[in-house]
């Protein structure tokens, strides 16, 4: 299937709330894998084990396309393959396993969503990822580091697609943001701190799943469902 990371290139943006809004809303089959240098969070967050997860993934592999969910542990409706906590474990496993556990993540059926965090000198499965997404706030500082990030990670040969996803309200309109950084702004999500916990907390609250956040989690999902569609059928005819 098809691999695609979400990251930000500067301060905390809140890319695991994305990642996970983004698994909850895309019309296709998803989760997330905690692909995150700096240690998962996802574990804590929402009252899970250590394992299964990545770790037992590496361990054991794929041997068909729908195995993943042997690793895969329920988020709030939404499955997700946890990974160490700790950065030095964190950096341990995708150190020793990435190979092989990229090999299995592509193999899957579902759309694989990487939560990378904040991104730094080395970015998990890279070079088999169909997309990247950026999470940034619209402010000058957060433009500057996201124009350096596009340059650095845009390879029309293995990485065809960079967008971004704005998050709360700045001092740029989305428009700008996209002409300033030279990549398309996929969509924008309202800075809604009492939201997002409550959807970290379980994600089943009523008054979170009417809330503006999830409403405009739902619209990002519907372009980047677009995209990845796009993005696979120029694959296929390029075979």
């Amino acid at each position: 299937m098809t691999i695609i990371g979400i990251g930000s290139g500067r301060g905390a943006p809140g890319v695991t709330t994305a990642a996970m809004l983004l698994a909850r809303c895309v019309s296709r089959t998803s989760f997330v894998v905690e692909a995150d240098l700096s240690g998962g969070v996802l574990a804590t967050r929402y009252g899970l084990g250590r394992e299964p997860g990545l770790a037992s993934l590496a361990a054991t592999g794929l041997v068909e396309p729908g195995d993943w969910r042997l690793h895969a542990q329920d988020a709030g409706g939404v499955g997700v393959l946890v990974g160490p906590d700790a950065p030095v474990s964190a950096r341990a496993l995708w150190r020793r396993a990435e190979e092989p556990l990229t090999r299995s993540l592509d193999a899957t059926d579902a759309l694989v969503i990487a939560d990378l965090g904040r991104l730094g000198d080395h970015i998990p499965m890279l070079d088999s990822m169909r997309m990247v997404i950026l999470v940034a706030r619209p402010f000058a500082a957060d433009l500057v580091t996201l124009t350096h990030w596009t340059r650095a990670l845009w390879r029309p040969t293995c990485l065809p697609h960079v967008g971004v996803v704005l998050v709360g309200d700045g001092d740029y309109h989305p428009n700008e943001v996209a002409a300033a950084v030279g990549v398309d702004v996929i969509g924008t999500l309202p800075l809604d701190p009492r939201a997002a916990a409550a959807i970290a907390s379980a994600g089943a609250h009523p008054a979170a799943e009417r809330s503006r956040l999830v409403r405009a989690a739902g619209d990002v999902a519907a372009s980047v469902d677009s995209l990845v569609r796009i993005i696979e059928r120029e694959a296929v005819v390029r075979r």
